[in-house]
C-alpha cells in the first residue's frame, strides 16, 4: 500500500536498530503505526517519504521509499 511517513522515532533494543514509523496509506485519515528492524526498511527514513508498505496478515514485513518523479 503507498503511504507518506508522517513520524520516525528510531531505537535500539539489545544493540539492534529499529523505527516506529507512523504514516498515513492514501486515501485513508487514520495514522497508522509500525515497528520495524533496521534490515526491514531503507536506510535514513524520514517524516514526508513516500513509501510503498508492504504486510503479510496485516503485520509489516517491509517498507521501500518511492521515487517521486
Amino acid at each position: 500500500m503507498q503511504a507518506t511517513i508522517q513520524a520516525v522515532q528510531p531505537y535500539d533494543l539489545h544493540g539492534v536498530r529499529y523505527y516506529a514509523l507512523r504514516y498515513l496509506v492514501d486515501g485513508d485519515q487514520q495514522l497508522r503505526e509500525a515497528r520495524v528492524s533496521h534490515d526491514m526498511v531503507y536506510p535514513d527514513p524520514q517524516p514526508g517519504d513516500r513509501v510503498d508498505v508492504r504486510a503479510i496478515l496485516g503485520i509489516v514485513d517491509r517498507v521501500i521509499k518511492v521515487e517521486v518523479t
